[in-house]
Parts: C-alpha cells; sequence; structure tokens
C-alpha cells in the first residue's frame, strides 16, 4: 500500500498496524505534532469522512492501494473556516429571509452553535481580538458574539418564537458583516504566511485596518473618564475592566504598527507624530501603563486617575493621527 501525505509519497513502517484506521491514527498523531491538521482522507482514489467508525477504516491494509491524506495547517483551516462560515451564513439567510417561520429548527440551531465555536476557534488561531472587530454603529464582534451565545442558551430550552425569528436573522447579518472584517484581519495579522499575498490587496486590507483601529481608538476615549468616575465612587471592578480594554487595545495598535514597519520597512523612529516620534510615542504609553497597573496593585486610585486622564489620555488621542499618517505612507 501507498501511503501519500499532500500528494507526496512517505515510508511508513508498519508495526501492529492491521486496517486502515489504525495507519491513520499513527499518521494524525505525527500530523499533529507538526501543528497540521488532516482536512481530507481518500481510500483508493475514494474520499472518505475522516470519522474513526467510518466502515471504510477498518479495511485491511492487504486490501488497499493507496491511502492519500490532506494536511492543512492550523492557520489555512482557521482561514478555510471562516470562508465556511460565511457560505453558511448565505444559505441560512437565502432561505429564512423571507419567512416569519422556521423549518429544520434542531439543525438551525446546532448551525449556530457551530457558527459560534468556529469563530471563536479561528479568532484564536488566527490571533485576531474581536473588540476591535466593529461596524459603523459601534457594534464589536465581540457583542455580537455575547448576544449569540445568550440566543443559543435561551432557544436550548424553547422553540424559536417570531421575535427569536428577528434576532436570529439580525445576528446572522452581523456576523456576515463581520466576516469580512476577520478575513482582512487574518491575512494581515498572519502576513509572513501569506507572504505571496497580493501587495495591493494586502495594502487595501491595511488600509482598512488603520480605519478601524482609528475608529475604535476614537471611540474609546470616554472610557477614560469612565474609569476616573468609577475609582471615585468605588467601583474598582468595572474600572479594571475598562482599563483591561484599553490595554488590549493598545497591545493591537503596537501589533499592527510592528507588522507594518516589517511590510514596508519603516524608520518609526524618524516619524513624527506631533512632537514625538512613534517609537517615542509607545515607550511612554507603555511606561504609563506600567505606572498605571503598579498603583492599581497597591490601592492607589488617585494615581490611577491621575495618570489615565492628564498623562495616557493625551498620548491615546494622537492614535488616529497616527493611522492617518500611516495610511498616507502606504498608498
Amino acid at each position: 500500500m501507498e501511503i501519500l501525505i499532500n500528494e507526496e509519497k512517505i515510508e511508513f513502517e508498519l508495526e501492529t498496524e492491521k486496517n486502515v484506521g489504525e495507519i491513520i491514527k499513527g499518521l494524525e498523531s505525527w500530523i499533529v505534532e507538526n501543528d497540521n491538521v488532516i482536512e481530507s482522507i481518500s481510500i483508493d482514489s475514494v474520499t472518505v469522512p475522516f470519522d474513526y467508525n467510518c466502515s471504510e477504516f477498518s479495511r485491511s491494509i492487504s486490501l488497499v492501494k493507496e491511502l492519500k491524506v490532506i494536511t492543512l495547517t492550523q492557520i489555512e483551516l482557521a482561514v478555510n473556516t471562516i470562508v465556511s462560515l460565511g457560505e453558511y451564513i448565505i444559505r441560512i439567510l437565502s432561505e429564512y429571509d423571507d419567512s416569519d417561520s422556521l423549518t429544520y429548527y434542531d439543525s438551525i440551531l446546532e448551525g449556530m452553535k457551530l457558527i459560534y465555536s468556529g469563530i471563536v476557534d479561528s479568532l484564536r488561531i488566527l490571533n485576531v481580538n474581536s473588540i476591535v472587530i466593529v461596524n459603523r454603529k459601534g457594534i464589536t464582534l465581540k457583542d455580537v458574539l455575547l448576544e449569540m451565545n445568550e440566543f443559543i442558551l435561551i432557544y436550548e430550552k424553547k422553540y424559536i418564537d417570531p421575535e427569536g425569528i428577528k434576532k436570529l436573522k439580525d445576528l446572522l447579518k452581523n456576523m456576515l458583516y463581520f466576516i469580512a472584517i476577520v478575513f482582512k484581519w487574518a491575512v494581515i495579522k498572519n502576513i509572513l504566511f501569506f507572504k505571496d499575498w497580493d501587495k495591493t490587496k494586502t495594502s487595501s486590507f491595511l488600509g482598512e485596518i488603520f480605519q478601524d483601529l482609528s475608529y475604535v481608538c476614537s471611540s474609546s476615549f470616554q472610557k477614560f473618564d469612565s474609569i476616573s468616575k468609577d475609582l471615585q465612587i468605588g467601583r474598582d471592578r468595572k474600572a479594571l475592566g475598562d482599563l483591561c480594554y484599553i490595554t488590549e487595545l493598545l497591545d493591537e495598535v503596537i501589533s499592527i504598527l510592528k507588522i507594518t514597519k516589517i511590510m514596508y520597512t519603516i524608520d518609526f523612529k524618524s516619524m513624527l507624530i506631533s512632537d514625538k516620534s512613534i517609537d517615542d510615542l509607545f515607550y511612554e504609553i507603555t511606561d504609563r501603563l506600567k505606572s498605571v497597573e503598579s498603583a492599581f496593585k497597591n490601592g492607589d486610585m488617585i494615581t490611577v486617575g491621575d495618570v489615565l486622564e492628564y498623562e495616557i489620555k493625551p498620548l491615546f488621542k494622537q492614535i488616529p493621527e497616527l493611522f492617518e499618517k500611516m495610511d498616507n505612507f502606504i498608498k
């Protein structure tokens, strides 16, 4: 029996394996160790499901001429999952968009679970943060994922009523809009993997991400005031949540700038925003955030509020100008 992985013949030394399933188990362990996953399996040119309960897996090795396995990296799988989920959502919406009733209730609910888990797992693999995937109404992908999870929990216990049908359609339409944005972020965040990607498209994706980040940062200015007020009235947990959000957002900004620097070989020491270089700007922000975290741990809420309001906030406000300059540079 010949064994091929991604069309390349491999030498597989048989030990105690007697059937196809036992060989695939051995191959799967090796494939996973190399951070890949099995996409498809074919036995004598016939594609079979990747399921150890499949009857084809019990076939004796002596009765098989060729076993072919196609693998994907985790990033490839995650990107393919995003694309497939988009196609699946379009199919659901085309069936139910003009209908006020649902058929195949159980499969619809299972489909929602599939969409939710597929998006969450893909975001993790692709290193894409749902707080920066946003529409122009200020709704983030994180918001929609929370709503989708709540929807699943509610309608696992009862049939979907007219209000639920409307909610389902709204969730799917929002998710479909976000999937296109996730794809762009996936390409940029994993640009070294997509090294052969067309640079014109990449620049377009990057420019749109600059706009999205700029929008999210501008929309987050009020959180600085909220943190100060919450600290004053003892709502430390809410203040800490907003502080973590600001920190996450800054991490995303820095991550995209590092990627841009690599893609376009930019000297951030010579590029100025107001009277500071980009390097100096983010050194100051990072340094001030460390001061805030230290003061928070020590219970010094007055220092936390003062540093946020008078030191970090003015620096944070320069980020939209920074992205405008970066966008003009890459065009």
